[in-house]
């Protein structure tokens, strides 16, 4: 059974001056006509409690800053206030400061203001693959709302919701037989997944012939002593290449000698012939002044001056200044040029026997770079003559050897899988046939279970049909023969057809809603397993009922029958024009018109133009 919970008070916070109206009653009757603002006062307090589904009328929207209302719960006095900007409602404990303040609607993660207020009516919010339980949900069942009045049962919450909502509030969901279902379920998936893997082994040996274990061993020893022999040869290879290559290394470190002497020659062959280039020099510069001393020894014929021949000394014309003159020098000149002479033609041979000895050596360093560059070219064909004769094929042995080595382990390695497929489709309809027991017997739990769920939700459905059927049948006797609750849907039936089936004109859909939510109300007070709060809030029940004597009797009968489940123990909220035909214990009425709204301070429309 839920705790307590009711309404005290309503406010509202408008141009910073906070008014409303007291709540505080067991039957709380706002004698209200139409523009008095009684739907907007029914929809801002569940608002202020965290309901995303409620509409606000504009006098909220467009004036009003926040709304804060105060309720009574088993844990004391509190008060709910909305933020309207921010959409934060602030729940504070007046009797131990207890604040939280919480989104309407909240990110991931967050907590919401509903799912707090859920928990002080004593009902638990709930996200499940089935549905949720929210303030949404709930307040279907402990507010009718004006604009459902007349139409079909829970407005516009989805069905998965609403159900799920139903048997959490009159208290037949079974936990054990949805916990019993979910392992059934998994159970069964279970069994089905060893079905299928026993069936995909059986399928997947029949592609290989559905072979014995027998022929299993005997193809294992085969693969096995293939790859043992592709080992060995392997490993007689590897003894072998070991061998060849140590001559191969020696022949290559043989060729690698002739190589550097081919760089050693080549070397010495241009230094010779960067000699022979100042061989040349040298040789060019004597043969210059064995040239020039040959001039100079050579007897003077002509004068320099007049290149006149010096024996044609006679005839007309001067004397030449230069030859006229006596030379007491000529002798010592002349030997001096005889001996210079000598010098140079020494030189000159010198330097032509020293540039035919460099020459020679040149030529010499020529012939031993020629000879290292054949001695180095046939050890490099030694060396790869004998790589390709003896280490490549050993190579290519050895590469044939270790891939039939793999294939044979491959397939070794097949081989061991499919036997080792023999025991696990054993072990698999072991797990297989263990599982579907499992299955069985969990689907047999289920149904022991489902059963007994069953049995409390049909006598939970009779208990609630009995309730409905005192409070519908004397709101219009002449029109309802039989009122029930529907055990599957837990909604109403009334003269066995559901609210969509009703005639609208008759005013039947009104009266079932009313007959339901009060219904509901006493089921809460005498059902413990019913977790509806003993609060109802019935904003202008009675808009469908329609007008005239027959509209007065019908609204007479059902204001009668509301004033009778009245009690100390509960609270009952109602919004409508017409007077209670008794005055139960508790009653407070207060009367608005649209001069007299609910909302006193609120501006209007004149005093906004």
């Amino acid at each position: 059974m839920a705790g307590k919970f009711a309404f005290l008070k309503e406010q509202f916070l408008i141009d910073g001056e906070w008014g409303g109206i007291g709540l505080e009653a067991s039957v709380r009757h706002l004698q209200a006509g139409i523009g008095s603002g009684g739907s907007t006062i029914s929809e801002a307090a569940f608002a202020a409690l965290g309901a995303t589904s409620v509409v606000l009328t504009p006098v909220i929207v467009e004036q009003c800053d926040a709304i804060r209302v105060e309720f009574e719960t088993d844990e004391g006095v509190w008060t709910s206030t909305l933020d309207l900007a921010a959409q934060q409602v602030t729940f504070l404990n007046k009797s131990t400061g207890e604040v939280e303040e919480l989104p309407v609607r909240p990110e991931a993660g967050e907590r919401a203001a509903g799912s707090f207020t859920l928990e002080r009516m004593g009902i638990p919010a709930m996200e499940t693959p089935r549905g949720n339980v929210t303030i949404d949900t709930v307040l279907v069942l402990v507010y009718l709302q004006q604009h459902h009045a007349g139409r079909d049962t829970f407005g516009s919450v989805s069905v998965a919701d609403m159900n799920l909502t139903l048997e959490v509030c009159f208290g037949v969901l079974s936990e054990e037989a949805a916990r019993l279902k979910a392992q059934a379920r998994a159970a069964r998936s279970r069994a089905t997944r060893d079905a299928t893997a026993v069936r995909k082994a059986v399928e997947q040996r029949q592609k290989y012939g559905l072979p014995t274990s027998f022929d299993l061993d005997m193809e294992q020893e085969r693969y096995a002593k293939a790859a043992d022999e592709q080992a060995a040869e392997l490993l007689r290879l590897a003894q072998e290449l070991e061998q060849h290559q140590g001559v191969l290394t020696a022949r290559d470190a043989e060729a690698a000698r002739g190589l550097q002497a081919v760089s050693s020659a080549a070397s010495a062959a241009d230094r010779a012939h960067q000699a022979l280039a100042s061989m040349y020099e040298r040789r060019g510069l004597g043969r210059q002044r064995l040239e020039a001393a040959e001039e100079a020894a050579r007897p003077t014929t002509h004068c320099p001056e007049c290149a006149q021949s010096l024996e044609a000394r006679s005839g007309q014309g001067p004397l030449c200044p230069v030859c006229r003159q006596p030379d007491p020098g000529l002798h010592e000149r002349q030997a001096q040029r005889a001996q210079e002479l000598v010098r140079a033609g020494k030189a000159a041979l010198t330097a032509d026997s020293e540039l035919s000895d460099a020459q020679r050596i040149a030529q010499k360093a020529v012939d031993v770079r020629r000879k290292a560059e054949q001695d180095a070219q046939r050890l490099a064909g030694r060396a790869a003559a004998y790589r390709a004769q003896e280490i490549a094929p050993r190579e290519a042995a050895r590469a044939r050897a270790r891939a039939a080595e793999s294939e044979a382990r491959a397939r070794l390695e097949a081989v061991k899988a499919r036997r080792q497929e023999l025991v696990q489709i054993a072990e698999l309809d072991k797990s297989a046939a263990s599982s579907s027991q499992r299955a069985d017997d969990a689907e047999k739990a289920w149904a022991a279970a489902e059963g007994d769920a069953q049995e409390h939700r049909q006598q939970t459905a009779k208990q609630l049909s009995q309730i409905l059927a005192e409070i519908a049948i004397p709101m219009a006797p002449d029109k309802i023969r039989s009122a029930v609750i529907d055990p599957k849907a837990l909604a109403p039936k009334i003269n066995n057809r559901s609210l969509k089936q009703l005639a609208r004109s008759a005013g039947l859909v009104s009266i079932a809603h009313t007959a339901y939510h009060l219904m509901a109300l006493e089921a809460a007070r005498s059902m413990p397993l019913v977790l509806l709060p003993r609060c109802q809030w019935l904003d202008a029940p009675l808009d469908g009922l329609g007008g005239g004597p027959e509209g007065e009797r019908l609204a007479n009968a059902v204001l009668t029958v509301c004033a009778e489940i009245a009690g100390a123990d509960a609270q009952l909220i109602l919004t409508t024009p017409q007077a209670l035909p008794a005055r139960p214990q508790g009653l407070h009425v207060t009367q608005h018109d649209s001069t007299k709204p609910l909302i006193r301070h609120a501006r209007r429309e004149s005093d906004e133009r």
